[in-house]
């Protein structure tokens, strides 16, 4: 009688805890439910991990590309910029902004395809104007050194033996996103001109 009432309250357990994490598309895990682009899902099998800021990047990135890919472009951006708290050891800031800028690209790309340029100018002012396409700060030092000509090298000592002095320490070089983006749509008008 012992092993039933251990095998009845085991199975009632195991019961209640599914039933705590079943979702609508009865996903089982975070990658089944991004699998049915069942998002709520997905977040609901993050709810109280200790390690959730690596799903919520994964959730993020299925969530807003979906959207993107429809032409929702503001609800995808919603989306990322709602993310924006994630720990730096899952998604490294210059990361999380060149996804942000990858969305923004892709609805600049698809206005000016449409020929709608002042919504793709409108998308453009979203995007920064002191990071560059690679998400960090326009000035800020960066591995290696810079010669005169813009060369990179991974050495001061390399840098000079190979271009004279003067070496500089690099630092992140424009355009800003922004920058590029209006830039992508002033072509864009100057070809179907």
């Amino acid at each position: 009688m012992k092993s039933l009432n251990s095998y009845f309250t085991g199975v009632v357990l195991g019961l209640s805890l599914f039933s705590c994490t079943s979702t609508e598309s009865g996903c089982s895990s975070v990658d089944e439910c991004l699998s049915s682009y069942d998002f709520e899902g997905a977040r609901k099998h993050i709810e109280n991990k200790f390690d959730s800021d690596k799903e919520v990047k994964k959730i993020t990135i299925s969530e807003s590309k979906y959207w993107a890919d429809k032409g929702e472009i503001d609800r995808s951006l919603t989306i990322v910029d709602e993310s924006w708290d994630t720990d730096d050891y899952y998604w490294p800031e210059a990361d999380w902004q060149q996804w942000r800028y990858n969305i923004i690209d892709k609805g600049v790309t698809s206005c000016c395809e449409k020929g709608n340029y002042n919504q793709a100018k409108i998308y453009a002012l979203k995007a920064s104007d002191d990071l560059n396409v690679d998400g960090v700060k326009i000035g800020k030092q960066i591995p290696g050194w810079r010669d005169r000509k813009g060369n990179v090298y991974s050495y001061e000592s390399d840098c000079e033996d190979k271009s004279g002095k003067p070496c500089l320490e690099n630092t992140a070089q424009g355009p800003s996103m922004r920058e590029a983006l209006l830039k992508k749509i002033t072509q864009f008008e100057e070809l179907v001109k």
